[in-house]
């Protein structure tokens, strides 16, 4: 074997663990929006990564827990907070434009109404994050299998997804903390897309040379299309009565 064929073995031996363990990374931003507010921007919520066999696995930023710690300090600071939204967005590609992302917003606080209206002025009672245990991140795909997540979704629970406060048993308002989001527990999957089927079109109507349609020919009536058969019918029992009539009366 001359050197140039072994050196091509040795390279495709060493590139065989590249291929095995190859892998995509995609990474996932997050921040606190309200629409009457300054508009804060993006901090890196965390890495998706999906291996080789479209395994895909999450791992949160290094500064997730201080983001929420900081989100909750600005929360105290909105006034009205029925209307601030959580959002995730989704880098398409490596663009670090904003504009270009994937966005999906979950209601960050809502002020639910348990309890007496005088004490709620008190002390509000709130749901979604702060009473979040866990959220799902679903990144879609168009093909599968070769796996190029260009949207996402984005829930928590235990909310609904009306975006309901969730119904307690227990009938005693508790301080809920902003801050508990940091400890939920992350779901990241892959979905692809599903095309409804086709709808069953009907056949043209045929038209004339010169583009108007064809005008179908009139359907012809029972005596139209059957009157031979009626007409010698009618003959057939005329003649068998004439001759019938015209037979001599026998003599006795």
């Amino acid at each position: 074997m001359s050197s140039a064929l072994r050196f091509a073995a040795v390279l495709a031996l060493l590139a065989l663990p590249a291929v095995s363990t190859h892998h995509a990374q995609y990474t996932l931003y997050h921040r606190l929006y309200h629409p009457s507010e300054p508009q804060g921007r993006f901090q890196q919520r965390g890495t998706v990564t999906i291996a080789h066999d479209n395994s895909v696995s999450f791992h949160s930023a290094p500064s997730f827990a201080d983001d929420i710690y900081s989100f909750a300090g600005d929360l105290k600071q909105v006034r009205n907070k029925d209307l601030l939204l959580y959002q995730v967005a989704l880098e398409r590609d490596g663009d670090k434009k904003e504009e270009h992302w994937d966005i999906s917003s979950v209601k960050a606080v809502r002020v639910c109404s348990s309890g007496p209206v005088w004490f709620l002025v008190i002390l509000p009672f709130q749901c979604h994050l702060s009473e979040s245990t866990s959220e799902q991140i679903y990144l879609h795909t168009v093909d599968v299998h070769v796996p190029i997540p260009y949207a996402i979704n984005y829930f928590v629970t235990q909310i609904p997804h009306d975006g309901a406060c969730p119904k307690s048993r227990s009938k005693k308002t508790k301080v809920l903390s902003f801050e508990s989001f940091a400890k939920a527990n992350t779901t990241v999957m892959i979905q692809g897309s599903h095309f409804p089927p086709l709808p069953h079109l009907a056949s043209p109507p045929p038209i004339t040379p010169d583009g108007q349609p064809v005008t179908p020919v009139p359907e012809k009536t029972f005596l139209q299309k059957y009157w031979m058969y009626i007409a010698a019918l009618l003959l057939a029992t005329m003649l068998a009565g004439g001759g019938e009539e015209e037979k001599p009366a026998r003599r006795e």
